[in-house]
């Protein structure tokens, strides 16, 4: 974590000073994110500014927190012991690493900064918890193969299979889809149907 009394940069100026976003790509973001609501970083991943392994180094930096980069990472049974396939799709992590000695767990997050999840973790292993930020494509890719590896294709098959090409295809329609949602909502918005606040109130129930 950073440094008692250290300020954080903003990821915006991160990314800024980093060079891998415009000043112009940064203000449509904030625009968007001022809007919709939804973290930056993932905003500017779908407004295709960044990509994900961009955003997941930048995080890092900018919480002080290590990153996960799944090729090549061997994960240790006794971690995945830890949790069950069904708590690990759920909250949308996954543990990596697991010393006995000193009962901690490290556990790749999209998120590392939900208490919430941290909390539920430690209580659910009795272990340490110790994050480490992915990508969340990325992550859940790595779960499904963990967990579930018997019933989806490893990455490697997966291309064999046309796994990938139909889960883009899918990802692809979704954004199709929420660029669709948007704009009706913007033209309601414009004949009065409903205010800002409301729309964010509905979509926060």
């Amino acid at each position: 974590m950073n440094a008692p009394g250290k300020k954080r940069i903003m990821l915006g100026e991160l990314m800024l000073r980093a060079g891998v976003i415009t000043e112009q790509q940064l203000k449509t973001a904030l625009a968007e994110q001022k809007k919709w609501g939804g973290k930056l970083g993932s905003l500017l991943v779908d407004l295709n500014f960044l990509d994900e392994d961009m955003l997941v180094k930048a995080l890092s930096k900018q919480l002080g927190l290590p990153r996960v980069d799944f090729s090549g990472l061997i994960v240790s049974r006794e971690a995945l012991a830890k949790l069950d396939a069904e708590f690990a799709e759920r909250l949308q992590v996954l543990p990596i690493s697991y010393n006995v000695r000193k009962n901690q767990l490290v556990v790749a997050m999209a998120d590392p900064g939900n208490l919430e999840i941290l909390d539920e973790l430690g209580l659910k292993t009795g272990s340490k918890v110790q994050a480490a930020i992915a990508g969340e494509k990325a992550l859940a890719g790595a779960i499904r193969e963990y967990y579930l590896s018997d019933a989806i294709p490893a990455p490697g098959a997966a291309k064999a299979d046309g796994y990938d090409d139909k889960l883009k295809r899918i990802e692809l329609l979704q954004r199709k889809q929420v660029q669709i949602l948007k704009v009706v909502v913007e033209l309601l918005l414009e004949k009065g149907y409903f205010t800002r606040d409301e729309y964010r109130l509905r979509v926060d129930e």
